[in-house]
């Protein structure tokens, strides 16, 4: 079996076992045969039961190859039914295992629902907002985009990161300037611009960026939370308003920046993220003070020095803090 099938069919064990007693509940509201297994028909109420408690992995992986998925599905609920009628979970070493997946299943769902019904009000939000008003900084500006041959690198595993990365380096492709005569035009332009020369005529004169160079020069809203740069919003964040930045140097490019305008973004646009934030700072409370309730005292040292006691088997994993 490859590793790809190998890691489905571990995936789809997990929603197999889940479904297993809900299996016989189900009502068939669509008495349509869309397949068969083992000689079962199946209807399409039967499959939206089944995919309704998948993951979106193993939606994804069902969609991808429906006929593989249902045979695996129904090949791990006959090994669940059979282990159960042999009465697995009442023997060793499955009855310790299954008491270990017990266990952290309780867990994470008491600490799941400690986070999700924390009750966030509309006045923690505001309250939120505006202590921390500049987490939420969002600037305009227009940009001159110098390319020079040199190596991109992500700044970031997001979506706009990656997109950016990409774009810089079919740029950067076509460029044959060297870093040093980029830097030397880049600092040529930002004298003009600081005499007085006008923005939107320098960036169809020199900027090689063809989206901004089409729009005048405007660039996307740049945000305290987007995936650019650091070193990028920091020189952004730091203008005034008709301010003209330094050459901000990046892999394979120099950026001459007009800040156009600054301010916080709307609180309405930024809810969710505060709700989460909250909710955060919540659970890193309460973490702290349900850790402080359950400090183990030792009373007897030599005890410890023993040789390494064994953990009960499948007893939830718990990494001791470093010294």
């Amino acid at each position: 079996m490859h590793l790809k099938q190998t890691l489905i069919f571990a995936s789809v064990s997990i929603s197999a076992f889940v479904c297993m007693s809900l299996w016989a509940q189900a009502p068939a509201a669509d008495q349509k045969v869309v397949a068969t297994v083992a000689g079962r028909d199946l209807t399409a109420a039967d499959i939206n039961k089944m995919t309704s408690l998948f993951t979106p992995q193993d939606m994804q992986a069902f969609q991808q190859n429906p006929q593989f998925i249902l045979s695996q599905y129904f090949f791990f609920l006959d090994l669940a039914e059979q282990a159960e009628k042999r009465n697995l979970l009442d023997k060793s070493p499955y009855k310790e295992q299954y008491e270990g997946l017990r266990l952290r299943l309780l867990r994470d769902a008491r600490v799941n629902e400690e986070n999700n019904t924390f009750p966030v009000s509309a006045e923690m939000v505001d309250s939120y907002y505006k202590e921390h008003s500049s987490q939420f900084e969002q600037a305009k500006i227009k940009v001159i985009y110098i390319p020079y041959a040199g190596t991109v690198v992500p700044t970031g595993t997001g979506q706009a990161a990656l997109e950016s990365a990409a774009k810089q380096a079919a740029q950067a492709g076509q460029s044959k300037r060297p870093e040093a005569e980029a830097r030397t035009l880049a600092l040529a332009i930002v004298k003009q611009l600081r005499d007085g020369a006008d923005f939107t005529k320098l960036v169809q004169q020199y900027s090689e960026d063809p989206t901004s160079k089409a729009a005048g020069g405007d660039f996307p809203v740049i945000k305290t939370a987007s995936d650019y740069p650091a070193e990028l919003k920091s020189a952004v964040f730091a203008l005034k308003p008709g301010e003209i930045s330094e050459p901000i140097r990046q892999p394979s490019a120099f950026y001459i920046v007009r800040l156009e305008e600054k301010g916080p973004q709307p609180v309405g646009e930024v809810g969710e993220a505060i709700v989460l934030a909250i909710r955060n700072e919540h659970m890193n409370q309460w973490m702290k003070e349900q850790n402080a309730s359950h400090q183990a005292v030792i009373k007897d040292p030599e005890f410890f020095k023993a040789p390494a006691l064994t953990p009960p088997a499948g007893f939830p994993g718990v990494v001791p803090p470093k010294n």
